[in-house]
């Protein structure tokens, strides 16, 4: 082996980038660039889509290597159009688009569950509180979804036929899951809409609106749409996606997780004081920790994706559809990146 002169050592980790500290060389290396990934997200800092601010705010995706960028659209309609197109890698939006894209011959997969349950609230103006009894009651009526052909969409037809009602008796128009929401109804533009949170909390706390009905827990559930648990928003990627790039899908799972293990181990308080005002969407702390602690009940806990809950949703596509539903419900997601995610991913 040639000799090396301290000379020639030190001057070479100086040519590599190397700075010296009390005299003794310390070699820095540059950071890898990080990989971008476009993902695009069904509502603007909406609740039903936490997981994924949660791992953007707190540097998990950074710290997977990647350089996450997170589009907001009007609903999850815009979302799932945007990944089946190919604009978006990955996506924040419901199982149900996985379904549609199924029936079109296309394959979008959800890799990991944010919510077992709808987490959302159907919402009306304190005035008209005491006018609907039932559900039924709303024949008529124009309700607001977050866009047509959303998961949203989806639950007011389906409540609507459990009530007795027809699609055409109620009038279904896309309102958005934020401010505009809230526009909607207080604006007397629609006379119920869905509303995520904090959107819906905040309609309560300014007296603008009031919960007619909430879809948080398994007992919500069961009694409006005649489920124990229903899958609902998550995320998705295409099939050909977790073929190419299956360690990047992973690294995309393992940061969701981590967020859902913060989540889970954190009160309310402490997640909205961990998040900065752009990721509560310019929600107070408080009135954003009050917000989750309204939704809290509806999310996984490390995002596993339960069969019943895809059946469930299944059944209430194949109404909105007109059809029953010839896809295989296991090839609609994936659990394989949630399982290793939970069992390595660390806080």
């Amino acid at each position: 082996m040639p000799h090396i002169s301290r000379r020639t050592l030190i001057g070479g980790l100086a040519a590599a980038g190397a700075s010296t500290t009390f005299g003794v060389p310390t070699i820095v290396i540059a950071a890898a660039p990080k990989e971008k990934v476009p993902v695009a997200v069904g509502s603007e800092h909406a609740l039903v889509y936490l997981p994924w601010d949660v791992a953007k705010a707190l540097g998990y995706f950074d710290a997977e290597g990647l350089d996450v960028d997170l589009t907001y659209t009007k609903g999850g309609s815009e979302a799932a159009t945007a990944l089946a197109s190919g604009s978006a890698e990955y996506s924040g939006n419901a199982i149900d688009h996985a379904i549609a894209a199924a029936e079109r011959g296309k394959s979008l997969v959800m890799i990991a569950d944010f919510m077992n349950q709808p987490g959302i609230a159907v919402m009306v103006r304190p005035a008209d509180r005491e006018k609907y009894k039932t559900f039924a009651d709303f024949k008529g009526k124009t309700i607001g979804v977050t866009s047509i052909g959303s998961a949203t969409h989806v639950l007011a037809t389906w409540m609507g036929h459990r009530a007795g009602l027809g699609k055409d008796d109620l009038k279904i128009v896309g309102v958005g899951g934020g401010a505009t929401m809230i526009s909607a109804l207080s604006g007397n533009q629609v006379d119920a809409a869905y509303g995520n949170d904090p959107y819906a909390t905040t309609l309560i706390k300014t007296g603008r609106g009031v919960q007619w009905l909430g879809l948080y827990t398994s007992a919500d559930t069961r009694r409006a749409l005649g489920f124990r648990e229903y899958c609902f928003t998550g995320a998705l990627t295409r099939g050909e996606v977790i073929q190419k790039n299956p360690e990047r899908t992973q690294k995309i799972v393992n940061a969701l997780v981590r967020a859902q293990k913060f989540m889970a181990t954190r009160t309310s308080a402490q997640i909205a004081a961990a998040l900065s005002d752009e990721f509560r969407g310019g929600t107070p702390q408080a009135d954003w920790a009050a917000s989750y602690s309204h939704s809290r009940p509806a999310y996984t806990q490390y995002g596993t994706i339960a069969l019943d809950g895809v059946r469930a949703v299944m059944e209430t596509n194949n109404y909105f559809l007109g059809a029953s539903s010839k896809v295989d419900p296991a090839k609609l997601y994936d659990n394989t990146f949630v399982d290793k995610a939970a069992r390595t991913v660390k806080l």
